[in-house]
């Protein structure tokens, strides 16, 4: 079955604004060019994998809506028998509050209806969907507040289970620390990082999940390595580099083949895999009009040269005198 997937590609001006996490609380200069090319390679890594891209394009606007890249916090789209509904992010951080508008007004001329959270809540980022078994977890307590699991539970099929999972720092967003996964034969596999969970075992994890997953164990190493940040695309797995060779072991073991991606600009400077950079529509079809990666492939690889390839970071904001 394809997949579609929400992605934004980095635009002239990207560089790291909040330094809100620990990858990009350095605040280091960046290339934009190399950043283009990074995401154009994982576009067609889900592309070679069987995935679709839907292409929002940056805007233009000052300051820059440099954290749009990263659309795994854009939202999630709900879907419910014949409802289906877009709930757009409301961000913890200054920088990114302002990319909510831009991403309804994307949504609702792709078609899809938009709701404005109004909790705050970062998105797809912090809901794991297990499979097809009508089960999520959302995750809260660093970015997202728990109260936003009351705006989440309403629009989630009937009779869905969602378990309450709170998170600690580093892991800020449950992407980093949880990760359901599919192979070829359609075996769930739930990586989960236990140090992140707060009050929560991995065995508590196996009785929520029951026979619909299995969850395996992610030590620190790796998950700080994001390894709950890997892609899976149809039973390929695009994993960022650095994940330990007993992990790896353990994927191919269960039926897992995967392929890295070294993406040092946009994930060492800017935190987190390949999983950050995209938001998946489940249960959309792209229609011959809309603006894919396919169509749009030559077009983007031609921005390349166009990009620079050094640009400082803003200043910190000065903090008022006591």
């Amino acid at each position: 079955m394809s997949v579609t997937y929400l992605m934004s590609y980095p635009g002239p001006n990207w560089q790291i604004r909040g330094g809100v996490n620990f990858r990009s609380q350095e605040r280091a200069a960046t290339n934009p060019r190399r950043a283009l090319k990074e995401w154009l390679s994982l576009c067609d890594a889900i592309t070679r994998a069987g995935g679709h891209i839907l292409v929002m394009p940056p805007p233009t606007v000052d300051p820059p809506l440099t954290g749009l890249v990263y659309t795994a916090n854009a939202g999630q789209l709900f879907k419910a028998g014949d409802r289906s509904v877009f709930l757009l992010s409301s961000m913890a951080v200054a920088h990114r509050q302002h990319e909510r508008d831009f991403v309804r007004a994307f949504a609702v001329e792709a078609g899809l209806s938009a709701q404005n959270a109004t909790q705050t809540w970062e998105g797809q980022a912090d809901l794991q969907t297990i499979g097809g078994s009508n089960r999520f977890i959302a995750t809260w307590g660093v970015r997202t507040v728990r109260g936003a699991l009351d705006e989440i539970r309403p629009l989630l099929p009937a009779n869905a289970k969602l378990l309450d999972l709170q998170i600690r720092d580093p892991f800020f967003h449950g992407d980093t620390c949880l990760n359901p996964i599919q192979n070829r034969a359609g075996d769930v596999l739930l990586l989960a990082h236990p140090g992140a969970l707060v009050g929560v075992t991995v065995e508590a994890l196996r009785g929520f999940v029951g026979t619909h997953a299995e969850v395996l164990s992610v030590d620190h190493d790796d998950a700080l390595a994001y390894a709950c940040n890997a892609l899976s695309v149809n039973g390929m797995l695009l994993i960022p580099p650095g994940l330990s060779t007993a992990l790896r072991g353990q994927l191919a073991r269960r039926g897992f083949t995967f392929e890295e991606l070294d993406l040092p600009e946009l994930f060492g400077k800017g935190g987190g895999g390949p999983r950050c950079l995209v938001n998946e529509l489940r249960g959309v079809v792209l229609t011959p009009s809309a603006p894919d990666y396919g169509s749009r492939r030559d077009e983007l690889y031609a921005l390349i040269d166009r990009y620079p390839e050094r640009l400082e970071p803003p200043a910190p904001p000065s903090t008022p005198a006591a």
